[in-house]
């Protein structure tokens, strides 16, 4: 009797590590982040662990970090960015002279004092993101290549 019962024992054992692997496996993974682009928030050049389960408008908010991929012309293709999401699906979204505006309330600085742009209506299923470095964010962020879709979010970073 004692055999059978060690027996279960250590097969469910086995089941729960399995379990527990599985479920590590699709839902976290570790990434590089290259550039500068986030380095204010200490996030630039090193691993990070990346909740990849979390990548939807549903399970983010405004603030979160997040990895995503983008192919930006002229550089690696497979590179791992860094950014902030300022603005969720159906958020209006502004720059007035470095300050920025989400549905007309200011929410901060995220820019130089000469950095402005429009007003924009972030689509569905879509983010925009800023990154936090003031210099070299703004040729990678979504004031250079627009909302980011939420195909392209790896996850939230964890930190």
């Amino acid at each position: 009797m004692t055999e059978l019962v060690v027996r279960y024992l250590k097969f469910a054992i086995a089941f729960a590590l399995v379990w527990i692997l599985l479920y590590f496996w699709t839902s976290c993974s570790l990434r590089e982040i290259k550039g500068k682009e986030m380095s204010p928030a200490g996030i630039s050049g090193d691993n990070y662990w990346v909740l990849i389960k979390e990548r939807t408008p549903d399970k983010l908010n405004n603030g979160d970090i997040v990895a995503f991929e983008y192919a930006h012309p002229g550089q690696n293709q497979d590179v791992a960015r860094a950014g902030r999401i300022q603005g969720m699906p159906g958020e209006r979204v502004k720059m007035v002279k470095g300050d920025l505006f989400i549905n007309d309330k200011k929410v901060g600085v995220a820019g130089k004092p000469e950095d402005s742009f429009e007003e924009i209506i972030v689509p569905r299923d879509c983010f925009f993101i800023l990154m936090d470095h003031k210099e070299v964010g703004p040729t990678m962020d979504s004031r250079a290549i627009g909302p980011l879709g939420a195909s392209a979010v790896i996850g939230r970073i964890k930190k």
